[in-house]
């Protein structure tokens, strides 16, 4: 068991680990996440911890779930969400906004380890600070969301697990994300491409048993088939930045539309498919991770704005100067789908309002065809063509000037 003056010894090291450039940046981190994190606990709207509490309240009362249409969550998920119906609004809020915020340390941590950065160094700093002045966290912590920064840290944790060969700890990780909120299905193919049988059985089995007890237990579950399921492919207007919304609100027609999203899950699967044998293990599995979320945002039918956050193990390649996120137009469509900015022109009329939907989506788009290209490219240039089996993943810096040395397969 760690003592208090072994903690304390670490902390020391630590501290004396850090060059003056990362300790600025762990101040600017610190101040801002702070600042938003005080933010969250006495100015938060709450909107969507309103409508999870009294679904959890309904729960634990008998009644219907998913009486309140905006309940969107999956029978699996209940029993995550369900406990919190059995404190009062207060003790309820102060409980779920809490591990929110540790979900974003934890997530940090995972994406920084995933990425093979030192924790004392730079690396998590900017991830922290970049994360607390996004519009993401910033929405999800104000809006009293813990399914984004659960699924954050749920989606780092199995980037780690896979880095680390893990394949049952990957499993459960990704099981526990589908279970929570399905929008990390897709994911489901890097396992299967990769043939690792054991974290696809863990990952498809844990929301599978989760849904059938839950729907087994669930008051008037019935309602959960009448009335969430078809909402959750109902493309709303409301707060939605997927292609099924933005494209109708734009003038698409309703036809190229369904095959602009049917095309974007086929190139996915496709540019996956084209890195599967990357020897660069740890770009690999960041980029398709990045890919196969950006196509679940662009082509589901409800995608909101803060998903972005999502994006953190994609974003962090950058470490790698073989990483599409060196591209200019990487980071602008970064910027596009994270930033708090806001753009109004008075010229522009009604463009406005279509602006400040369709940037999301905008910024999706534009990620999705860098990362995309980039993968074509890499197969064309015969990168993919073989995977070393035997090579380890050691140290600590992989995407870190990652190269030759760097390399692995699982």
């Amino acid at each position: 068991m760690t003592t208090p003056l072994q903690l304390i010894s670490r902390a020391q090291e630590l501290r004396g680990r850090l060059t003056p450039v990362a300790a600025l940046l762990w101040g600017l981190a610190a101040v801002s996440f702070g600042n938003l994190v005080l933010r969250s606990y006495t100015l938060a709207s709450l909107g969507d911890f309103r409508v999870l509490h009294e679904g959890a309240m309904r729960l634990v009362h008998g009644e219907s779930v998913y009486a309140d249409p905006w309940f969107l969550l999956t029978p699996s998920a209940l029993f995550a969400v369900g406990p919190f119906g059995l404190l009062s609004w207060h003790p309820a809020f102060l409980l779920w906004n809490t591990l929110s915020v540790l979900a974003v340390g934890v997530a940090v941590v995972c994406t920084t380890r995933a990425a093979g950065a030192a924790l004392a160094g730079p690396v998590p700093a900017v991830l922290l600070l970049g994360l607390s002045l996004s519009e993401a966290l910033t929405s999800t912590l104000l809006l009293g969301n813990l399914n984004n920064s659960l699924l954050l840290a749920l989606g780092s944790g199995f980037l780690l697990a896979e880095r680390t060969r893990r394949p049952v700890a990957a499993g459960v990780l990704l099981g526990v994300a589908l279970a929570v909120k399905p929008v990390l299905v897709l994911v489901l193919l890097l396992p299967a491409l990769q043939r690792r049988w054991r974290t696809l059985g863990w990952a498809v089995a844990i929301p599978a048993v989760l849904n059938l007890a839950g729907l087994a237990l669930v008051p008037h579950r019935g309602d959960f088939l009448a009335i969430a399921l078809p909402a959750q492919f109902e493309a709303r207007s409301t707060a939605n930045s997927s292609l099924a919304a933005v494209g109708p609100l734009l003038g698409v027609p309703v036809g190229l539309v369904a095959v602009l999203r049917i095309a974007v899950l086929v190139v996915a699967v496709l540019a996956v498919r084209r890195l599967r044998a990357h020897p660069d293990r740890v770009l690999r599995s960041a980029t398709s991770y990045g890919v196969l979320l950006l196509a679940t945002f662009l082509a589901s039918s409800l995608s909101q704005g803060y998903y972005s956050m999502l994006l953190l193990p994609l974003l962090v390649t950058a470490l790698s100067p073989r990483s599409p996120m060196r591209h200019p137009l990487s980071w602008l469509g970064a910027y596009l789908c994270l930033t708090l900015d806001t753009w109004w022109l008075p010229q522009l009329g009604s463009l406005n309002a279509d602006f400040a939907v369709a940037r999301w989506t905008a910024g999706w788009l534009l990620l999705f065809a860098v990362v995309v290209t980039w993968a074509w490219r890499q197969g064309a240039a015969g990168v993919g063509q073989t995977a070393p089996e035997t090579a380890g993943v050691t140290g600590d810096r992989v995407l870190v000037g990652s190269g030759a040395g760097a390399q692995s397969s699982s």
